[in-house]
């Protein structure tokens, strides 16, 4: 595929946009896609985000993931940080998480054409494998009438008949303690970096969505 220039990939990137998911949930927070412009950098961003810094307020954060390719679009009703890059040629969402206005957790949203996601799951696996080692949990589960190989994988994910997903647990004491990989039935990459401080947050958020 011949190499498309910044400006090409921000308009396709704004076009692609429209495909993003009206919302998330788990504690992912609003996706919005409708209720915000997508603002992508001039440039390509970085899947590497370094060393994130946990607990950083809202300014570091910034000031830490802008430099990736990403430009901050909002901050959205639960306080958390909205950027909006391209990645691997896909519009993406990045999320950052706040809790207590610190940085717990990042996601991000890889919003691929449909006959690109598995080729980025793929890639996303190699990029992450390179930054945490060897997976510890990978489910590639297909139901009936589907099978791996059948060549029907991107219908079977569509209707729900596939799960996807790929686990690096670090275990107690670690600062990235969780971070998975997972292609949903919109055929969308979701990545998810989480410090030790997630859990706590994430359970706060189900008990204030459940009241």
């Amino acid at each position: 595929m011949p190499r498309q220039s910044p400006a090409r990939l921000a308009l396709a990137a704004a076009l692609l946009l429209l495909a993003l998911p009206a919302c998330a949930t788990g504690g992912a927070g609003s996706y919005g896609a409708g209720n915000s412009t997508f603002l992508p950098p001039s440039r390509p961003a970085e899947f590497n985000l370094g060393a994130l810094p946990w607990g950083a307020s809202v300014d570091s954060v910034t000031s830490v993931i802008e430099p990736h390719g990403y430009n901050l679009n909002k901050t959205d009703a639960d306080g958390d940080l909205n950027f909006d890059g391209v990645l691997f040629r896909s519009p993406t969402r990045l999320f950052a998480f706040m809790a207590n206005q610190k940085l717990v957790k990042v996601r991000l949203y890889i919003n691929t054409a449909d006959e690109d996601a598995l080729t980025v799951y793929q890639n996303v696996r190699a990029e992450l494998t390179k930054q945490y080692g060897a997976p510890r949990e990978t489910i590639e589960q297909y139901a009936a009438p589907y099978r791996k190989g059948d060549k029907n994988e991107l219908a079977a994910i569509k209707a729900g008949k596939v799960d996807l997903q790929t686990h690096w647990i670090q275990g107690p004491g670690s600062r990235t303690p969780h971070v998975a990989a997972q292609v949903t039935d919109k055929l969308t990459v979701v990545v998810d970096i989480e410090s030790a401080a997630w859990d706590k947050e994430s359970l706060r958020r189900r008990r204030a969505t459940a009241k």
